[in-house]
């Protein structure tokens, strides 16, 4: 809705908080849930930030994904690159990275839900 101007009220910000495991099944659906550094790690304080970004003479859309560290002094967002697409992601290529996440028809099948 951002994109083709439809959202209602219009915004500049989004602002939606969670907790640790919000942020690792976030990062797990990037695919940046396994980085042996433990930079990543979500501790108190941390935030996944996702800017949306236009490029005004292609008129194509980026999301750029960045992570702040919260035991870190500085606070300092990292740029993060999502496997399989450089920073900033074109949009699209992002949606395709992410669909098998948002896009289920069989829920049963995905949360393994049984008659028993």
């Amino acid at each position: 809705e951002k994109i083709d101007g439809t959202l209602r009220p219009d915004r500049r910000m989004f602002y939606f908080s969670g907790h640790d495991f919000t942020l690792l099944g976030l990062q797990g659906v990037l695919g940046l849930a396994h980085d042996p550094s433990g930079r990543l790690d979500a501790r108190t304080g941390s935030a996944l930030i996702f800017e949306l970004h236009k490029n005004h003479q292609t008129d194509k859309f980026y999301v750029q994904v960045l992570y702040i560290d919260g035991s870190s002094p500085d606070k300092e967002p990292l740029d993060l690159t999502i496997p399989g697409c450089v920073s900033p992601c074109d949009f699209h290529l992002l949606l395709n990275i992410t669909e098998k996440y948002y896009n289920i028809t069989d829920w049963e099948k995905e949360c393994q839900i049984t008659d028993n």
